[in-house]
């Protein structure tokens, strides 16, 4: 499958569409994306959130998009800082790695692979619809949403990055051990939503070797977890935080040594706030909640979790 320019050139953005209607303005935000231009970038990248993967929902021109951002990560001009976070300055390469994982993610929607595939939508309905939502009539334009072929074209666009996730990964895979860190902590997490979404199981060994702090080993360790690998023995780590992460695996749910984790880090959530540099995207709008829902998630969930104040300023884990 291709990714990068040839993308970009054999895609037929006049006849797909994203959350505003027809993807024909998109080559020229995603060019934008790669031209080395801080505040394009800005711009541009404002314009794929809203519209490419708006609220989390993956379009038909979602994989597209992703096929031609993925295939310019090796791109200089992603070299240009474009953001400055607690962590520190961060490449247009890492908010594009974040993307990717963000529509890997979003589109892993719960499909039944024993359903024989739906019948092509025939190209005369396709060109109706995108019709309509070009259409100059705002009523018209807006009844195309409510279109049946609309919701077939959907799946579809979930299809789609299915079917482009080997090619995603593959693009993903040499930035695994990049020297750039927050490079290598996010591409990390590209490759586990991506493997989650079919595209096969990711060698993190290089990551970790590379490894330099408790944020990447924590951002691997939940990886591991998140691809379905056994992380029990993360579980007698030296670092506390590393537990945690390796608690939160899937496959640990109902462990009683993984939830005894997660109940003494809860025993201290200022400490959970504090825990990262440069917090894994699990963990980015706050530490403590995503243990919370990890205990009531487990079937032991009528143990109460830990009352925040007991306990609380015992430091930072070390």
């Amino acid at each position: 499958m291709d990714t990068g320019p040839d993308t970009l050139r054999n895609s037929d953005w006049d006849r797909t569409f994203h959350a505003y209607g027809c993807a024909a303005d998109l080559p020229g935000a995603l060019a934008a994306v790669l031209s080395g231009d801080a505040g394009a970038f800005g711009g541009a990248l404002d314009h794929l959130y809203g519209a490419v993967l708006h609220q989390g929902t993956v379009y038909p021109a979602t994989a597209p998009a992703a096929l031609f951002l993925a295939g310019g990560l090796g791109l200089s001009a992603l070299d240009t800082v474009v953001e400055e976070r607690v962590s520190g300055p961060i490449t247009g390469r890492v908010v594009l790695l974040e993307f990717l994982a963000g529509a890997a993610l979003a589109s892993l929607i719960d499909h039944d692979t024993g359903t024989p595939a739906p019948a092509p939508v025939p190209e005369t309905e396709r060109d109706r619809v995108i019709a309509m939502m070009r259409s100059e009539d705002e009523e018209e334009a807006i009844a195309a949403w409510d279109e049946p072929v609309v919701e077939r074209l959907m799946l579809d666009g979930l299809a789609d990055m299915r079917a482009a996730a080997p090619a995603l990964a593959d693009a993903v895979r040499p930035f695994l051990t990049h020297p750039d860190r927050s490079t290598r902590i996010r591409a990390v997490e590209a490759a586990a939503a991506l493997c989650r979404l079919g595209a096969g199981t990711p060698d993190l060994s290089g990551a970790a070797d590379l490894a330099e702090c408790r944020d990447e080993g924590a951002v691997i360790v939940l990886a591991l977890g998140d691809i379905g690998e056994d992380t029990t023995e993360f579980l007698a780590h030296a670092d506390p935080v590393v537990r945690v992460c390796a608690a939160l695996a899937p496959a640990l749910r109902n462990d009683p040594a993984a939830l005894a984790e997660l109940r003494s880090a809860l025993t201290d959530p200022d400490a959970v706030e504090a825990w990262f540099t440069t917090p894994p995207s699990l963990f980015a709008l706050g530490g403590r909640d995503v243990l919370v829902e990890a205990l009531a998630a487990s079937s032991n969930a009528t143990r109460a979790v830990p009352d925040p104040s007991v306990g609380a300023g015992t430091g930072v884990p070390g």
